[in-house]
């Protein structure tokens, strides 16, 4: 009964999900460069699309893409690209799918560590949750990295159901290592697992040589003893993470910019996604109070299940560090962050209850009521909210992006007007590769596009990311129309002007 409970809710919040789908795909392109990454896979030309992207990124305005993306996300997609192509809508049901695995392995999770009653209730939240419902709707990576992170957690529960890391079986070792570099590979800041299983072997060997003492001579007699059984999920890591690297080569530790200077900033913007992601609003003081609540519902978890509860504070806390170390807020990065935050709040409000309630079965149904109430919230609103996505797909309305009727033929134009050789400035570089197979850079500089590319598909009025110029600055600068629409403009350029002396 209780996994038919689980499985109606996790058909549901697919329902919902897909019922929330709109047609085409948004303009933002890193799903560009993910979906060219999957389609080299089957192509066989991965190399050369990451010599594209390198071209894009050395020669556009700095900081709008890494070289290329960890391969993990590209993976998973290959078969679909190469048996659907560019079918947004359908490539859409495989972040669907990943949605709903992560669901039912978040439950198990959670379930082993406070029961059924708040497992299905913080499943039944953020499987409920707008945003990110409505986020399944985008080919990027969250979704597909924290369901990696929560296979990592399961095996882990798995092999603490039976022993202590220190004494596991090397299988179940190399096992541990291998899905943290999937992990990895989905994004970079799955690193934190490594540090995740680094804790929890000093703690087991701290606690095997006297934890009251802090014996330092015991700790090493203990490692000594177990060097093996602490290594092997290290080395396999490593090694696995060799290997991936020497099939499929990318940036380790891309520079994105990232900076600790700007943690501060983005913990304090978090309180304000917190509510957004709950379905509750931009409410930074309700998110902070949330916040203070999941710390001491943390502290809880860690006295009462430190084996269980602490890599999971570990993994939220790393996490959150790594994430914040972006020079803007990106509210969706934060998606990994809010269920932990919500189950850790959920332990505190728990334990509240429990010093009223004694009779344990009551007690479970009280201390979800919190849980049940943002259900019921989110049940009241989803519904505007598919019904706008439904008015949107009827009407036959198709999303700002490369699928979009009105961007459509401006690589049309470039594709029949252009030599494949060319290179192409655009705002959204990665998306023009990705349709066109040019080279494409993006700038605002219009000197620097005049040296670096050979053609400009200019979005007419429009600034962002591109220089603004209009059809006669254009023509005095000595460029020329191949073709143009209302909405657009593709400039044969010429060099710039050289001021002598």
């Amino acid at each position: 009964m209780r996994a038919l409970v689980l499985g109606v809710v996790v058909a549901v919040s697919a329902v919902v999900a897909i019922l929330l789908h709109r047609n085409g795909h948004t303009q933002g392109d890193d799903f560009a460069l993910y979906l060219r990454q999957a389609r080299s896979v089957f192509d066989g030309d991965s190399a050369a699309v990451v010599a594209d992207n390198r071209f894009a990124v050395l020669n556009s305005d700095r900081g709008f893409s890494p070289l290329a993306y960890p391969w993990g996300w590209p993976l998973v997609l290959a078969p679909f690209v190469h048996l659907w192509g560019l079918d947004f809508d359908r490539l859409k049901l495989i972040e669907v799918a990943i949605w709903c695995t992560w669901l039912v392995l978040l439950h198990g999770i959670i379930r082993r560590r406070a029961g059924r009653a708040m497992a299905l209730g913080v499943v039944a939240v953020i499987g409920s949750a707008p945003l990110y419902l409505a986020h399944t709707d985008q080919l990027i990576t969250e979704f597909p990295h924290i369901a990696a992170v929560a296979v990592v957690i399961w095996w882990y529960d798995r092999i603490k159901a039976s022993s202590a890391l220190v004494d596991a079986s090397p299988r179940r070792l190399v096992i541990l290592g291998v899905l943290v570099t999937v992990a990895f590979n989905m994004r970079r800041e799955g690193v934190v697992l490594i540090s995740m299983i680094a804790v929890v072997q000093f703690f087991e060997l701290v606690t095997r040589s006297g934890a009251q003492r802090w014996s330092v001579s015991g700790l090493e007699a203990e490692l000594r003893a177990r060097w093996r059984a602490v290594a092997t999920p290290h080395v396999s890591f490593a090694l696995s993470m060799l290997l991936f690297q020497l099939l499929m080569p990318t940036m380790l530790l891309p520079d994105n910019g990232n900076s600790r200077r700007y943690i501060d900033d983005r913990f304090g913007d978090y309180a304000s996604t917190l509510t957004e992601q709950l379905g509750l609003g931009t409410r930074p003081a309700l998110g902070g109070a949330i916040v203070v609540i999941a710390f001491i519902g943390a502290v809880i978890g860690v006295r009462r299940r430190p084996a269980l509860d602490g890599p999971i504070v570990v993994v939220a806390v790393l996490s959150a560090l790594a994430i914040s170390t972006h020079f803007r807020m990106v509210d969706r990065y934060w998606f990994q962050i809010t269920p932990w935050v919500l189950y850790f709040a959920a332990v505190a409000f728990s334990e509240a209850v429990s010093m009223i309630v004694t009779q344990r079965t009551r007690l479970a149904a009280v201390a979800v009521v919190p849980l049940a109430a943002l259900v019921v919230a989110h049940v009241v609103a989803v519904p505007d909210d598919i019904g706008r996505a439904r008015d949107f797909n009827a009407a036959g309305r198709v999303q700002i992006g490369p699928a979009n009727p009105d961007v459509i033929p401006i690589f049309e134009a470039v594709n029949t007007r252009t030599p494949p050789t060319a290179v192409i400035a655009y705002f959204r570089a990665r998306t023009m590769t990705l349709m066109t197979d040019r080279r494409s850079i993006q700038t605002s500089s219009l000197t620097k596009m005049q040296v670096r590319a050979d053609y400009y598909a200019q979005r007419i009025g429009e600034d962002y990311w591109q220089p603004q110029i209009t059809r006669a600055e254009g023509l005095d600068l000595g460029f020329e129309i191949v073709w143009s629409d209302s909405r657009w403009i593709l400039w044969k350029l010429g060099a710039p002007e050289v001021t002598a002396g």
